[in-house]
């Protein structure tokens, strides 16, 4: 008999070094609840609920443990998006077929109940004349009656239309055809029928067993879903009861892509209130889900969540919220961003090399922006390369910020991105929805910033101000710069808009960031010239450092196919004067190294040190802050 160490896969490191970076307290978690401890095999689980926004990670991390689970733990599972409502019953009829395969040393789980519970939906019973209904009943499960056509042929139709819906894998015909007509079939109904002794009464309808499966047969789709839901939670229950010696060890597997659809929250609620209200003691079943949004019932966000790092059956039991029903079993983990040294794993790359820093600068160590990054870029990128990585197209043709930007804005409409995209020009999102600077024809931005934070692309910033994931916000940047001149929501409408609100509210250096957007260095530097001119105690230097910091955090649309420092000279070159050169360049460089695209490889760090050199040589007072300054970029 394997070891426990090998029911839920190996330990080792996997194939790919960055599969499962910041992501391997996951496995653990699950690891965990798999196994079914001698002195505690009962015991509560959670419903683990794998949260964030799209490209996250979540369907990659479910890949990586239904491997993991390979065919020592019995496992199963579904995407639930896009799937209609009322699919609870073909959901759990779908997980039964795969839990129901033999798993090594594991044996074969047999979903009795469920298998009865099909039998008689697809029976077509008389729903006018009860007596007889049960007649066709009784007569449909006899030990000795061969099915008709019509039975056979409804519940193929029940298993058909199901398949073809994408809920139930192509070969359950076969399992279904098996049951009713095989040489074995009397056998399987025989068994079917006296494992058919439901200990869980539907709310509201009769006890009696045979009147129960009358109404099962004519009932309404919720009551049906809600018992073939049960069904499927009472076999599970049945088949561990047996105690084999490697059930008794591992806990099943079920894991749900999407439970933020309709039909997910419907599935989820419907196995949730059975478990709640049902049967207590043994659930052999961890539930592991995916969400694109963040739902209410789970607590408080940002609040009631761990990350991977911090997941744990101990820390759910302490977060756990009991006496809140149902709710009581949720347990949302946060799929976090990579971490910079998780970036460089995941893109091979030497651990000081540029484009490590340079792809998580980039999308915010956002997983999927982070892989497709790294590979477009591959192991050893030129700077060329990295700045004009949003135009590498793939074998279709499609460049790499369209793409990108057509994956992971999939749930909004086009009226909705175009919003986003004005939203994007200001530093976060508070100042973006301010009514005087919203885009033209629009009433209010609530929609809109309603979507992004319930689509969890919303965050806050070192100030702690709302604001856009930077890899969003980079993208929607770029399609608001490539926007047509004439276009009345173009990159120059847009930041002239939020520049010319903040000029009359007063706030010059947000009014400065917009017009530095608009490429007017110009007017930034003689505003940046005269307080320089008025520091006289070291105290006021900080201030002036931290109005160059913001100003110069503006956005840029600047094209990538000239070298940075280039780009420097031709900015100064002709808008400032020759006495302004130096802080003319200060600016532009400290510009071009706010953007990512900017300046890969950083070349113009000498250039910023030997400005702020410069300055603290002019400098009346403040000499050690401007030096301290230069030497950040040294």
């Amino acid at each position: 008999m394997a070891g426990d160490a090998d029911l839920f896969g190996p330990r080792g490191r996997p194939q790919d070094p960055g599969r499962l970076q910041g992501r391997s307290g996951v496995e653990g978690l699950v690891r965990e609840c798999v196994l079914r401890p001698k002195h505690h095999p009962d015991r509560d689980l959670p419903v683990v609920v794998l949260f964030g926004p799209r490209g996250s990670g979540k369907t990659a991390l479910l890949g990586t443990i239904e491997n993991r689970c390979g065919q020592a733990v019995p496992n199963a599972r579904i995407d639930l998006d896009n799937k209609p409502s009322g699919s609870a019953r073909a959901a759990v009829t779908r997980l039964a077929f795969d839990l129901s395969r033999k798993y090594e040393n594991f044996g074969r789980i047999h979903f009795r109940r469920l298998m009865l519970c099909l039998l008689v939906v697809g029976a077509q019973l008389n729903e006018e004349n009860r007596r007889k209904a049960l007649a066709e009943l009784r007569t449909t499960v006899a030990e000795d009656t061969a099915i008709d056509d019509r039975t056979r042929n409804a519940v193929n139709d029940v298993v058909a239309n199901a398949a073809e819906a994408g809920l139930l894998p192509p070969w359950s015909s076969v399992a279904a055809d098996l049951l009713l007509r095989g040489a074995d079939s009397l056998r399987w109904r025989r068994r079917l029928r006296l494992g058919s002794g439901i200990g869980w009464p539907v709310e509201g309808k009769p006890v009696d067993l045979g009147d129960m499966w009358v109404d099962i047969g004519v009932a309404d789709s919720g009551v049906v879903d809600e018992v073939f839901c049960a069904a499927f939670l009472a076999d599970l229950r049945e088949a561990y009861r047996k105690r084999r010696s490697a059930r008794s060890r591992a806990n099943c597997v079920v894991l749900l892509d999407n439970i933020d659809s309709e039909g997910g929250r419907q599935l989820l609620d419907i196995l949730l209130d059975v478990r709640q209200r049902g049967e207590q003691g043994s659930h052999p079943l961890l539930l592991v889900c995916t969400s694109r949004q963040w739902d209410r019932r789970w607590g408080r966000q940002g609040v009631d969540a761990h990350t991977p790092e911090q997941a744990g059956l101990a820390a759910w039991e302490s977060l756990r919220r009991i006496g809140t029903g149902r709710d009581s079993w949720w347990y949302p983990v946060e799929l976090r961003d990579f971490t910079a040294s998780e970036v460089a794993v995941i893109g091979r790359f030497a651990t000081e090399a540029a484009p490590s820093p340079f792809v998580h600068a980039l999308t915010g160590g956002h997983p999927w922006g982070t892989r497709e990054v790294c590979a477009a870029l591959g192991e050893q990128p030129t700077e060329p390369e990295m700045r004009l990585v949003f135009e590498r197209r793939d074998d279709d043709g499609a460049a790499l910020a369209v793409r990108a930007r057509e994956y992971l804005l999939q749930d909004f409409n086009i009226t909705q991105r175009r919003t986003l995209a004005v939203f994007a020009a200001a530093p976060d999102l508070e100042l973006a929805t301010r009514s005087a600077v919203r885009a033209a024809g629009t009433d209010d931005g609530i929609g809109p910033l309603r979507e992004v934070r319930s689509r969890l692309w919303s965050g806050t910033d070192d100030d702690n101000r709302l604001s856009l994931h930077p890899w969003l916000r980079r993208l929607l940047l770029h399609e608001l710069a490539s926007r047509a001149e004439d276009d009345e929501e173009s990159w120059q409408v847009v930041h002239a808009r939020h520049r010319d609100h903040h000029r009359d509210q007063g706030n010059t250096a947000q009014s400065l960031y917009h017009a530095l957007a608009l490429e007017d260095l110009g007017a930034v530097v003689d505003d940046l010239r005269t307080r320089f001119e008025r520091i006289h105690a070291e105290n006021d230097v900080r201030p002036w450092v931290q109005r160059l910091d913001l100003i110069t955090s503006a956005p840029n649309r600047i094209s990538g196919d000239r070298a940075p420092r280039d780009r420097v000279e031709e900015l100064v070159l002709g808008t400032v004067s020759p006495q302004d050169a130096n802080l003319g360049r200060l600016v532009a460089a400290k510009w071009l190294l706010s953007d990512p695209l900017g300046d890969p490889g950083r070349s113009l760090h000498n250039v910023v040190r030997i400005g702020f050199e410069r300055l603290a040589q002019q400098a009346e007072a403040g000499f050690v802050v401007l030096l301290a300054e230069a030497e950040k970029y040294a």
